[in-house]
């Protein structure tokens, strides 16, 4: 199975990252920006020129609102439905509250997440709920044991010879990698990928050998230095 593995566009939040006001503006469920959206065209647009991107078989997403707004137009490049995924959501998930004292948000349920993406394709386990927003402490040895129930989930769902792509985020999948190539988790902190908004990653895995390969990671070749932000 090859798998890229995709982190999704700028969000408000990326946006207001660094600002003096960023605990009061941030969102719990941060859209795209403009510059977000561009990124997410640019990323669909690449990937229908692209010999392995044009491989795709299989496409899957995190559930928040910043990861399926990405989704949305490389899912209509591809001509594929988009599977919603429970635990691909960016660790801490959706919270609201100052540092600390960080209190849960309720995820979007299915009817609105369709009008940003109207082939998402909802997780069977929601039963017609609305996802709930996944806030969980900040331990990274929780990480790491969501990130082997997403790389299980992914194998389950695909043939050896599928190309799966993951909108996912930043934090999370830095143990997501570490998971699916067999690397050591460093203890207290998560492994360090850079991946900056949109960049892609393309990991090759062999469930029959237990070969792993990784061919690129941080691929940003469809973006403009105007458009590349982390």
């Amino acid at each position: 199975m090859d798998l890229l593995l995709i982190r999704h566009a700028q969000s408000l939040n990326n946006h207001l990252t660094g600002a003096l006001d960023y605990a009061v503006r941030r969102q719990a469920d941060p859209p795209l920006t403009e510059l977000g959206r561009q990124q997410a065209s640019r990323l669909a647009s690449w990937a229908a020129r692209d010999p392995f991107c044009q491989r795709i078989t299989h496409l899957h997403t995190s559930l928040t609102t910043r990861a399926v707004q990405t989704t949305a137009p490389l899912a209509q490049t591809l001509g594929l439905n988009v599977h919603g995924l429970v635990e691909a959501y960016e660790c801490g998930g959706l919270n609201t509250g100052l540092e600390g004292g960080f209190t849960p948000v309720m995820g979007r349920d299915h009817v609105s997440l369709l009008a940003d993406c109207p082939v998402l394709v909802w997780p069977e386990e929601l039963h017609g709920q609305a996802w709930g927003g996944g806030c969980e402490p900040w331990d990274h040895a929780g990480f790491a044991k969501r990130a082997v129930s997403v790389g299980r989930h992914l194998r389950k769902a695909a043939d050896e010879a599928d190309v799966v792509a993951l909108i996912t985020h930043h934090d999370f999948a830095q143990h997501l990698i570490a998971e699916l190539l067999g690397l050591p988790a460093l203890p207290g902190k998560a492994l360090t990928f850079r991946l900056n908004n949109t960049a892609t990653a393309h990991l090759e895995l062999n469930a029959d050998s237990g070969a792993r390969a990784v061919h690129w990671i941080n691929r940003t070749c469809h973006l403009t230095p105007d458009h590349l932000t982390l």
